[in-house]
């Protein structure tokens, strides 16, 4: 996740704004801090503009 957000050029707080949710959520589930309910899965996917199921491959 954190590759794509780079190679968009976009911040975790620009990400987070675009997929409304908290930026110190998203900066936890970059870290694999926090698990991560599908229905944000599906969120962050929108906002790096990919499919979800490319952010659940190793």
């Amino acid at each position: 996740m954190r590759r794509l957000r780079a190679v968009r050029g976009l911040s975790q707080e620009a990400l987070a704004h675009d997929c409304g949710i908290n930026r110190t959520y998203l900066s936890g589930v970059e870290r694999s801090e926090r698990n991560v309910s599908i229905d944000n899965i599906a969120r962050i996917a929108k906002g790096l503009r990919v499919p979800a199921s490319e952010l659940l491959e190793d």
